[in-house]
């Protein structure tokens, strides 16, 4: 039996329209793009899972974020910077994640990157306020506070409750010798906020520069209390008990801070320098020792260790501790360890060297108009080799020079 065909008819059959299931669906559609805009790096992760990506899985940003804050309370901003820098690459228009990734970044003194992160924050949204933060605070460590001063005077005009803001003035204040002006930057920050780690530091900053130096420390406590694993408040803290003679208080900190950084080179730098200061000088030696240990590149440790040698009559050693001292040194410590460097080649029998040294050190000193106990040990050293020609009188006694 043939059977025909209804041409009339199309092939397949039309479907019923149920608008019902229609408006589910829609509603379910905008449900997700909704959740894609709030929670857009939940969506992402889904989505991989769903797809099958997650074999090789990338944090999203929003964690990144969360890591490198946790991380940067805690003190490593190397790590946090890193986990920024990823998270601020995934969302280049971010304004939070350029701005926390430019804070890594003061911290790790690398404030022209961050003052270009600012830049590029105030691009993205002129009235952003964290580009001025970020500006500003950049300049201001970096010692151009006359810069910095009408940056953050302008993110306060759009948004005077952004405490950073007051922060970063009260430092920059002190920094242009305006020091009433950034006790009053400080003073209204704090009447906004009193919890801030930074402004806290920033206030205590203000006030040991009039000499409020009691004052300076309870600020500095609080500080710490806000964010205890944050060690440059603890420096900050322990150098002014050591300015006020409160020897064991600054000892304590320093501890304190190598009980969370054991190899932290400065804190041990700073326990030498404090044991010297209280006349513990086989103390404050090991503590030198240690400190070159840890960070053999650092010029201040390499002059004080030196120092110690020097006092000890090892000459040999303080040779080359200032020899240390002048390779890495930056143009702070070259006169200091240059003339060090050559009366110490002379209480070794090397008479020539002493010689040129002390004479470079001379020209040097002169032409940086150098204090007149300076000048006065380099004149000595040069006596003492002229007066003695064959160079090689172990039992010389060694020029004293004061530091």
């Amino acid at each position: 039996m043939k059977i025909r065909r209804d041409y009339t008819q199309p092939f397949f059959r039309q479907p019923k329209r149920h608008p019902i299931r229609n408006m589910f669906i829609a509603a379910c559609l905008g449900l997700l793009l909704g959740l894609a805009i709030w929670q857009g790096d939940a969506v992402e992760r889904f989505i991989e899972a769903v797809a099958g990506l997650s074999a090789t899985p990338t944090p999203p940003p929003r964690e990144l974020a969360a890591r490198a804050s946790a991380i940067f309370h805690a003190g490593e901003f190397a790590d946090a910077e890193a986990l920024l820098a990823k998270a601020a690459a995934e969302r280049p228009r971010d304004i939070a994640f350029l701005y926390a990734h430019g804070r890594a970044l003061i911290e790790l003194d690398r404030a022209d990157e961050a003052h270009d992160l600012g830049a590029e924050i105030i691009n993205i949204d002129a009235r952003a306020v964290q580009g001025y933060a970020l500006k500003a605070a950049a300049l201001t460590w970096s010692d151009q506070p006359g810069e910095a001063i009408p940056i953050a005077l302008a993110g306060l005009e759009l948004n005077p409750r952004f405490v950073p803001l007051y922060a970063t003035l009260a430092r920059a204040y002190v920094n242009a010798q305006r020091w009433a002006d950034g006790l009053e930057a400080g003073e209204r920050g704090l009447s906004i906020s009193g919890d801030d780690a930074d402004l806290n530091r920033a206030y205590a900053y203000a006030l040991s520069s009039v000499g409020s130096y009691s004052d300076a420390i309870t600020y500095l406590q609080h500080a710490i209390e806000l964010r205890p694993a944050y060690l440059p408040t603890h420096f900050e803290l322990a150098g002014l008990h050591l300015a006020q003679d409160e020897d064991q208080s600054a000892i304590d900190l320093y501890d304190h801070i190598l009980a969370i950084d054991p190899r932290n080179a400065g804190a041990m730098l700073r326990l030498c320098l404090a044991y010297r200061k209280i006349g513990e000088f086989a103390r404050a030696l090991g503590f030198c020792e240690d400190s070159v240990t840890n960070d053999p590149t650092a010029p201040d440790a390499q002059f004080q260790l030196g120092m110690l040698y020097y006092r000890e009559r090892r000459f040999e050693r303080s040779r080359a501790a200032f020899q240390q001292c002048l390779e890495h040194d930056d143009g702070t410590y070259n006169l200091s360890c240059r003339y060090r460097l050559g009366l110490s080649h002379y209480y070794t029998s090397n008479c020539a060297i002493g010689w040129t040294l002390l004479r470079d050190s001379l020209d040097l000193a002169r032409a940086e108009a150098a204090d007149e106990t300076t000048l006065s040990n380099i004149l000595q050293g040069l006596d003492a080799i002229e007066s003695d020609p064959k160079c090689i009188d172990e039992a010389a006694q060694p020029v004293s020079f004061q530091d």
